[in-house]
């Protein structure tokens, strides 16, 4: 009896000593709706702006009667894809760190679970993605390529060529998550450089906090095995660690939710921030437009979007069940969209516009708008046959791995 009172003493006293992690408060459904539309918005500019610059002139080159307002607008929106990339670091940071330290903090952490939570999430969309691109490349380099377009470095969107990125290596290099960094991207499929960096962000952020655990458990030997997998990460994302300081800002914002938060009482003073902030982003977003290279930077963009983040998660103004279902709806498929969209959205050019590119008049906004519609239409089924199915692939795998565990002990009882 005594060894028992004193193991549950030693157990409560290892418990109190370890360090504890604030965690994240839940977010109401309306809540959740504003993000999931955010979230849908900025897939839908990056998809905007490869559209614009792929089938319509320079802003320069536009002809004074097509200027309009309406254009002009256009043209501006359509600047913003790589920003819209630091937006959805923000928020996946946000959303990501607050599973970890949620995880962390209830003392459920398990890196198997972790591995099939991203895994899953991942290559769901990832591997149809290269095929698919794979499919559209081939065809377009084989039948379309008249032009050169394929075989000629996509000047608007950096020098890779994407005839020459069509290679096994290529391929494999993607799927590992080391494209910009030992290969290039696949094929023509520009937008998955990004996928590098969440991979490894992914994988940086649970081993800095082992790390931090082990330390104040003072288990050495698994504070440095940890501190080599944080070395090792850091190596591989060389430069581009720096955008962990952007994917940092959203864990920041779920860490201020739960302690800087407007009183009920301050609807007034909520509303005055959010302007504000709202005025400060769009500042650098201006800014960049401008070139200037602090205020416009990734870095102040990414920080200046984690203020209005913490602002739109305080917004209460109800959005109702039709508007949940709709921004929900969007947000479903924007991972997909995202992977899935440039390989299609250049085989069209180059399959019915490989001499030139358009004046932005009425009647070929509306031509490009039929080629958006159609895109948006083909990501979304092909959402429909994965990126829907996440969490029921999620559940099969665990399944899986449950029943491999009590297969040795149903034989052993046999």
């Amino acid at each position: 009896m005594a060894t028992y009172i004193e193991s549950r003493l030693q157990t409560s006293q290892d418990a109190a000593a370890r360090p504890r992690f604030p965690e994240p408060v839940s977010l109401t459904p309306d809540v959740s709706a504003y993000l999931d539309i955010v979230r849908a918005l900025a897939a839908f500019i990056v998809v905007l702006g490869h559209w614009r610059a792929f089938y319509f002139v320079d802003y320069g080159e536009v002809q004074a009667s097509h200027a309009t307002s309406f254009v002009k607008a256009l043209y501006a929106a359509t600047r913003y894809g790589h920003q819209a990339v630091m937006v959805f670091f923000v928020m996946s940071g946000f959303f990501i760190s607050s599973s970890i330290l949620r995880s962390f903090g209830r003392q459920r952490w398990s890196w198997r679970d972790y591995a099939i939570d991203r895994g899953v999430r991942l290559y769901l969309v990832l591997i149809p993605g290269l095929f698919l691109g794979l499919v559209w490349d081939w065809l377009g380099t084989t039948f379309f390529n008249s032009s050169g377009i394929y075989s000629a470095p996509l000047v608007p969107f950096g020098e890779n060529v994407p005839a020459n990125a069509l290679t096994p290596i290529t391929f494999i290099g993607n799927l590992l998550f080391l494209q910009t960094r030992f290969t290039q991207v696949f094929g023509s499929n520009g937008p998955l450089w990004s996928l590098f960096n969440e991979f490894w962000y992914y994988l940086l952020f649970p081993a800095l906090i082992a790390t931090i655990l082990a330390v104040g458990r003072r288990a050495i030997g698994t504070m440095f095995g940890y501190l080599l997998l944080v070395t090792f990460t850091i190596w591989i994302l060389g430069y581009q660690v720096l955008g962990f300081v952007v994917w940092l800002a959203g864990c920041a914002v779920a860490l201020a939710l739960r302690c800087l938060r407007f009183a009920d009482t301050s609807k007034g003073l909520r509303r005055l921030y959010v302007l504000f902030v709202v005025a400060v982003f769009g500042a650098c977003l201006l800014a960049n437009l401008a070139g200037n290279l602090w205020l416009g930077s990734d870095l102040a963009v990414g920080l200046s979007f984690a203020f209005l983040m913490h602002g739109i998660l305080q917004i209460e103004v109800p959005i109702g069940a039709a508007g949940r279902n709709l921004a929900k709806t969007f947000a479903g498929f924007s991972y997909t969209l995202y992977v899935v969209h440039f390989p299609l959205l250049l085989f069209i050019r180059a399959k019915w516009q490989h001499s030139f590119r358009w004046q932005p008049d009425m009647l070929h906004l509306a031509y490009g708008s039929s080629i958006i519609a159609a895109v948006m239409v083909y990501a979304f089924g092909v959402a429909r046959l994965t990126e829907s199915n996440t969490a029921s692939v999620r559940g099969w795998i665990r399944n899986q791995i449950a029943s491999d565990f009590k297969a040795p002990e149903r034989v052993a009882q046999n």
